[in-house]
């Protein structure tokens, strides 16, 4: 599998490596990446229990991994601040580096903390989960959640290297699977051409873990995302794009605690809504064939106080302007636009997307 190299207008470059077996090799890949100094190897803890020989293992090279308990709604500053204690006990210094490895919450705030800590030391990400893998690991969006919702506080910092092992996924429960087949069909509608087409075809293969029907996917979802994240580096123009379904999806998992829909979940459902908005768009039936095949293993039943919960969290979405929410639509499958929504589309998106 490749090495994918993205360049930003900063000056930044991340590359990605997208290679079975590739965490053995990442002592040796961060020095490829010319990254020395003293490191801190941050984990999810589930990670750790499940993969405890490997990870022990590198633990010559970066230290001891320090096992982080996190989950959605420990998304926060007080989590970031927790593992830059972490970093500062073993003094990791200004020429040192953060090792991130874990889902995307956990890269999210290894990432933040990364930025923060001495005002920002460089570092890795190595996502463990394949809604990590094609959409969380490279991009530098860095974050914590606030009560008022998901991704509120946080910074754009680039990691200079992303490790994608598809090795990390067989321990993946089906649920977490079907999570991450949402965000690589959000790439497929975006993209259209071969991606979609692989989606169309293999989905549930790639559901149950079949490698060699997951590998292309996950590698199609790093080339779109890659080309365009380097030309937006900070979501001023197409990078938006990429929040196809999260409008409806954030205020879903923020209505409910973060607790009831994994975030891959609350993105098909947002799918489900941006499809009722995108009135005469080409194709339309054929996009919510496909996202109708992603599975919400909980359902998708919320009460009243919870649905209005969801349109007050639409109007704080970071996409907002001026007091207006903004929808990522599709005109035809691989021609996203950016549109302003009512409160009635809104009311309709949700409904669609609970429906």
């Amino acid at each position: 599998m490749p090495t994918i190299e993205v360049r930003f207008a900063s000056g930044a470059r991340t590359d990605c490596v997208i290679e079975s077996g590739a965490l053995q090799r990442l002592p040796a890949l961060c020095a490829n990446a010319g990254l020395s100094g003293s490191s801190g190897l941050l984990c999810d803890a589930r990670v750790l229990s499940l993969h405890r020989d490997e990870l022990l293992a590198l633990g010559a090279h970066f230290g001891d991994p320090v096992g982080r308990p996190v989950s959605e709604s420990r998304k926060t500053l007080a989590e970031v601040e927790a593992m830059c204690e972490e970093l500062s006990a073993r003094r990791v210094g200004r020429d040192g580096y953060v090792v991130a490895i874990g889902g995307g919450v956990l890269t999210d705030l290894a990432g933040l903390a990364a930025a923060l800590y001495l005002r920002g030391v460089p570092w890795v990400s190595v996502p463990s989960t394949l809604l990590a893998q094609v959409d969380a690991g490279l991009g530098g969006k860095t974050g914590a959640n606030l009560r008022a919702g998901k991704n509120l506080v946080g910074a754009f910092h680039q990691p200079r290297l992303v490790v994608c092992d598809p090795v990390l996924l067989t321990t993946l429960p089906s649920r977490e699977r079907w999570s991450g087949l949402a965000e690589v069909v959000k790439c497929a509608l975006l993209e259209g051409g071969d991606l979609l087409q692989r989606c169309e075809r293999d989905l549930e293969r790639a559901a149950s873990g079949e490698a060699d029907a997951l590998a292309p996917l996950v590698e199609g979802a790093v080339r779109l995302k890659a080309r365009i994240v380097a030309a937006d580096e900070r979501e001023g123009g197409q990078r938006a794009f990429l929040n196809l379904g999260h409008t409806v999806g954030h205020a879903l998992e923020a209505a409910t605690g973060y607790t009831h829909f994994s975030h891959g979940e609350a993105v098909a459902l947002g799918l489900r809504g941006m499809l009722a908005l995108c009135e005469g768009m080409p194709e339309r039936d054929r996009a919510l064939r496909l996202v109708e095949r992603l599975r919400i293993a909980d359902g998708r039943t919320l009460d009243s106080g919870q649905r209005q919960a969801a349109l007050e969290a639409m109007g704080r979405d970071k996409k907002a302007r001026r007091g207006a929410v903004r929808f990522v639509l599709l005109e035809r499958i691989g021609a996203p636009v950016l549109r302003e929504a009512s409160a009635e589309d809104c009311a309709r998106a949700l409904a669609a997307a609970l429906a």
